[in-house]
């Protein structure tokens, strides 16, 4: 599990998401995906920015759908391309 801080992704309204910590999830299966997701978003701050990348299909829908059913997130943004889906949760 790679750890990347301070990036940027420009949405399609020209907004700018900066994130505050990122998860690299490729090559983790469910529900580890959902599992480190969780634990990040608990050590982080209110409106802090998690950007989360993963690799294991299922988990594209598990993880966001997981994030609002426990009210851990917004989630702000995903993109998919390659196998790999990326994924913006704001800290509530």
């Amino acid at each position: 599990m790679n750890q990347i801080n301070k990036n940027e992704l420009e949405d399609s309204n020209s907004n700018v998401i900066k994130e505050d910590r990122v998860l690299d999830l490729r090559g983790y299966q469910c529900p580890m995906t959902f599992v480190y997701t969780k634990v990040a978003l608990e050590e982080m701050e209110s409106d802090l920015i998690l950007k989360v990348i993963l690799d294991f299909r299922s988990a594209f829908t598990n993880v966001p759908k997981s994030i609002m059913k426990q009210e851990l997130g917004e989630i702000l943004s995903e993109f998919e391309k390659d196998n790999e889906k990326t994924i913006w949760i704001k800290k509530i």
